[in-house]
């Protein structure tokens, strides 16, 4: 999810510089709001496990949009075996495609030698100097590279509902969730967060976000405890999520959607950070760096051990990168955030 709304600053920056162009944004069903509030886009919604499951249905999926969408020219954001096969089908058709470069070698590079390594590179030895490019730089050049020139400005996703007023309450959100385990602070911690929060904030309301069934579940067994904690997982679509994650003061998170989602909206976000780091590329946006809580490398040198979260911890303290991370420094942070 990450991936695909990061997307849409590129697109919508994209547009600011070229108003007439007409784009067709191919993704996965549950996407689709990220894009619906932009009027020079139209979405298809790719069926991973119908009609384009197989090559030749991915093949009769492009030979409808060519004739439909009339594509002059493509632009591949997500490079992985499904969209290279469709690129194959448009080439036939005369068509360009233009590939994000993941940077996959120096984020592999990173991660073996690790940041501190990289720190001491001059620029000659070695290009990739730190921070990563961000993503939404990587999508930006694909454009650029198609002949399409522009800056990148600030953008917001409140544009869902743009008579959203401020809340003068104060209610902060909280995405306790990340796809792994290097990435999830773990729920003990959340627990103690949320305790000292409603002590230093004893008028804080606390909404917290998730999906999947066992993180409802979760989740609510928090909620149970606390009247002034509520549980909004699995209760609202991703439309209405991001709409009422645009009303808070601020909002703590994990490296995930969420934390990307939040950021967009413009509001203050605290993110967590374990087994990834924000200079490999996937920051959130418009936040200082002083919101992303690590523990430093020169600290715990393991770090990062994977561009994505995936990678097994071998630490002699499992995710100790996450579980030294102390509750006290988010809630400092936080307190500067909503002074």
């Amino acid at each position: 999810m990450g991936d695909v709304v990061l997307t849409v600053p590129v697109i919508q920056n994209l547009l600011r510089q070229y108003p007439n162009l007409k784009i067709t944004v191919l993704t996965r069903p549950f996407f689709l709001p990220f894009f619906e509030n932009i009027p020079q886009v139209t979405c298809y919604a790719i069926d991973s496990k119908g009609p384009q499951k197989s090559i030749w249905g991915l093949k009769r999926w492009v030979d409808t949009l060519i004739k439909d969408e009339k594509i002059e020219v493509v632009m591949d954001l997500h490079s992985v075996i499904r969209t290279w096969i469709m690129g194959f089908f448009f080439r036939l058709k005369g068509i360009p495609i233009y590939s994000v470069d993941k940077g996959r070698k120096e984020k592999k590079r990173l991660i073996q030698k690790g940041i501190a390594f990289f720190e001491t590179l001059s620029t000659k030895e070695h290009e990739s100097k730190l921070p990563l490019p961000h993503a939404t730089e990587r999508y930006r050049n694909v454009f650029e590279r198609a002949g399409f020139n522009f800056e990148m400005q600030p953008v917001n996703l409140r544009v869902f509902n743009p008579l959203v007023q401020p809340n003068n309450k104060l209610t902060i959100g909280i995405a306790p969730f990340a796809a792994h385990p290097s990435k999830q602070w773990g729920m003990a911690k959340i627990y103690e967060l949320v305790e000292k929060l409603l002590l230093q904030y004893p008028e804080i309301e606390i909404n917290l976000f998730g999906g999947g069934a066992q993180e409802v579940k979760i989740l609510q067994k928090l909620a149970d405890y606390y009247p002034s904690v509520h549980n909004l997982a699995g209760k609202m679509s991703l439309k209405e999520e991001i709409q009422k994650i645009s009303e808070l003061r601020a909002f703590i998170s994990m490296d995930s959607g969420n934390m990307h989602i939040a950021s967009l909206t413009g509001i203050p976000v605290v993110s967590i950070w374990g087994g990834t780091h924000p200079d490999i590329g996937f920051s959130a946006l418009y936040q200082p760096k002083e919101n992303h809580i690590q523990i430093p490398v020169e600290v715990l040198s393991c770090r990062p051990c994977s561009v994505f979260g995936t990678a097994h911890c071998t630490h002699a303290k499992p995710f100790a990168c996450m579980q030294d991370l102390h509750v006290d420094d988010v809630i400092k942070r936080l307190i500067v955030i909503l002074k």
